[in-house]
């Protein structure tokens, strides 16, 4: 069964969108635009939670310039964070076991991506790349430990490029602007 949501956001030190994958439902589409959500406001239907490090994190809805939801976006908006701590807004009333999941980032500093079969603050996957540098890192938080499953490299000299992951059993594809991230 396949779900699909697209999140638009903007890096700011670092966002990350999130989807928790627990419950087995129907095959459903979702999609978060930001059209109804007012500027400089927390987007509706997400909760925020910080992962790994203790930090603080602020999320707004911004007008951005051609974002892939456009007029808006969303944005972890705080100049700084730890760098070990993950800034996450978790879309309300989806769950999901296997899926695909993509959002647009925003080419500026920081880090983006996805945090996915999040069972809870503990354990849970990620994908975070820095669309600056290029580096993409999957990690896998099991009891609060952190490791490192795979690395790659995602480039782009466009103002947003799309990351996609696709989760199926023990299998999980990434996808950078069409091409294989991991």
């Amino acid at each position: 069964m396949k779900k699909k949501t697209r999140i638009s956001g903007r890096a700011a030190v670092l966002l990350v969108a999130a989807m928790g994958f627990s419950a087995f439902l129907p095959a459903q589409q979702s999609r978060n635009h930001f059209d109804s959500d007012a500027p400089m406001r927390e987007p509706a239907f997400f909760d925020f939670v910080t992962l790994g490090a203790p930090g603080e994190a602020q999320w707004k809805v911004v007008t951005e310039f051609n974002p892939p939801s456009a007029p808006n976006g969303v944005s972890q908006v705080l100049a700084e964070r730890p760098s070990d701590s993950i800034g996450t807004a978790l879309r309300r009333n989806i769950r999901m076991r296997d899926g695909a999941i993509s959002l647009g980032i925003k080419r500026t500093a920081g880090r983006g991506g996805v945090v996915f079969r999040m069972a809870d603050e503990k354990n849970y996957l990620a994908l975070l790349v820095d669309p600056i540098s290029g580096d993409a890192r999957l990690l896998q938080a099991r009891d609060g430990r952190t490791t490192e499953l795979a690395r790659g490299r995602a480039e782009t000299n466009r103002d947003w490029a799309v990351l996609g992951i696709h989760a199926d059993g023990g299998k999980v594809t990434a996808i950078w602007e069409g091409k294989p991230l991991l």
